[in-house]
């Protein structure tokens, strides 16, 4: 996938905080958000420092479903 601009900020983000992502519906901001969980486990991350909130059940499990296949 190759990744707008603003989405590389987002994947690539070098500060160790919390970060907010808010963009309209079909934005790719499930795409982006479990890319970047991908990058911080590749740097030694655990899942277990993860807190992914979403707002709904759906967006939830779609959000754990691409993680999986991701790792």
């Amino acid at each position: 996938m190759e990744w707008s601009k603003e989405q590389q900020s987002v994947i690539y983000y070098k500060e160790p905080k919390n970060l907010l992502v808010s963009a309209g519906a079909g934005s790719g901001k499930t795409a982006v958000l479990t890319e970047r969980i991908y990058q911080l486990i590749k740097q030694g991350a655990s899942l277990d420092d993860f807190l992914v909130l979403t707002f709904t059940n759906l967006a939830a499990s779609e959000m754990k479903s691409r993680t999986q296949k991701k790792l």
